[in-house]
């Protein structure tokens, strides 16, 4: 014979279900954010500038290559919109292919700073090379952009940089 339970006790526990549910649901939900948090503290106090960095990179690297999705505009193509000089036809695969190139660069970035952690090199290490080759990237694109567009003037950082600011409120559409 199996020990009967009174219907009351029953229907007590089974309405106190949704409840009880939620309370461990909860309870799960406060101990993964103490353990998340225990975690992202430890790594921020050991490894911060490199946690950092790869956030940052991330953030710059998603902006890039969210412009070069099909139907938007390259980042780069809509900064060259804001030239004085203008962006003659030919251009615009040049700067489609300078956004990718961006992209990549900032992607080897992000690797390369989350793999610092791990003892591969330091941090510092990794800053220097990517403010080089960013450096490297950005005023080496403005030789090739005189060379290869002459009708468009002499590029440089100064104009690159000031239509990146007229580019700032204007819609990203075609």
């Amino acid at each position: 014979m199996t020990p009967s339970v009174p219907r009351g006790v029953l229907a007590a526990g089974v309405s106190a279900w949704p409840l009880l549910g939620l309370g461990a649901l909860w309870l799960g939900a406060v101990g993964l954010e103490l353990v998340a948090g225990r975690a992202v503290v430890w790594l921020a106090g050991q490894h911060g500038p490199a946690l950092l960095a790869v956030l940052l990179n991330l953030l710059v690297l998603w902006r890039f290559a969210a412009s070069l999705r099909p139907g938007a505009v390259p980042l780069i193509t809509r900064y060259a919109r804001c030239d004085p000089a203008g962006l003659p036809p030919a251009m615009e695969s040049y700067t489609r292919r300078l956004t990718l190139a961006w992209t990549w660069l900032l992607g080897l970035c992000v690797l390369a700073h989350a793999a610092a952690p791990a003892g591969l090199w330091n941090t510092g290490t990794v800053a220097g090379w990517e403010a080089a080759a960013c450096a490297a990237l950005f005023l080496g694109e403005h030789l090739m952009r005189s060379r290869r567009f002459p009708q468009l003037g002499r590029a440089t950082p100064w104009r690159t940089l000031r239509a990146i600011r007229r580019s700032a409120g204007r819609p990203h559409g075609p």
